[in-house]
């Protein structure tokens, strides 16, 4: 019986201490590969790839500057994108519906100058983080996407130039615009200056310190029957 009993406690101690191989097992491996949540956040969205290949598009938590996990942050992960990490702006200031803007006088202004306007802000991000992130990154892009009402956002068919062109201002002061730095422009359906459309512009950059778009100077706007919105997207570092 005592030899049962002995038998018994022994195989109770080996349970125990395969069940703490284990657990150590797992713990290792979480920080070796993390998963991306909020306990346990990855570094970047490209860390999430190289150690979790097989996980799919969606949010997850990461935290570049490697600090404690409460200041990770919720960020969308292009995995099928070999892990790009999106950064969205914040919502209240991330889009705008068709709205007659009017001008103060014949004077042109940064749109976040413009009565009842703001600049785009990642306050979700921060400063830290978004420095630490593009530290982590080799490239970077982002698209923001002008409707329009019988306004221009880049070309003007009418007067066959750029007089009316719009610029984008980057997070360093960087300007882009038709008479320096071009972004991409994908689809420009407001050159007609007539009736509703959109001009969808992209810009992909090494430098980047340019990224996120913070702010743009409309042109083409203040007449009767014009008007404008606009929708940012994420600023995605890879």
């Amino acid at each position: 019986m005592k030899s049962e009993d002995a038998k018994e406690d022994l195989n109770t101690k080996l349970l125990d201490m395969y069940s703490s191989i284990y657990t150590m097992r797992q713990d290792l491996e979480r920080i070796k590969k993390p998963q991306g949540s909020k306990e346990n956040p990855v570094r970047s969205c490209k860390d999430l790839y190289f150690g979790h290949p097989q996980f799919k598009d969606g949010w997850y938590w990461i935290d570049p500057n490697l600090g404690m996990p409460d200041d990770a942050i919720y960020v969308y992960c292009n995995m099928s994108g070999s892990g790009e990490t999106c950064v969205f702006p914040d919502l209240q200031s991330s889009k705008m519906p068709n709205i007659p803007w009017r001008k103060t006088g014949d004077k042109l202004e940064w749109y976040s100058q413009m009565r009842g306007a703001s600049k785009i802000t990642y306050e979700t991000v921060g400063v830290v983080q978004m420095t630490f992130l593009r530290l982590l990154s080799q490239n970077a892009y982002q698209n923001i996407t002008f409707t329009c009402v019988n306004s221009a956002m880049w070309y003007n068919q009418r007067t066959f130039n750029y007089d009316q062109a719009i610029k984008l201002l980057g997070d360093n002061e960087q300007e882009f615009s038709a008479q320096g730095v071009r972004p991409n422009v994908i689809i420009d359906g407001c050159k007609n200056r007539k009736g509703k459309s959109q001009t969808v512009f992209e810009i992909r950059s090494e430098k980047l310190g340019q990224l996120p778009i913070i702010d743009f100077f409309p042109v083409d706007y203040g007449l009767p029957h014009q008007a404008f919105g606009f929708e940012v997207g994420p600023a995605c570092f890879k």
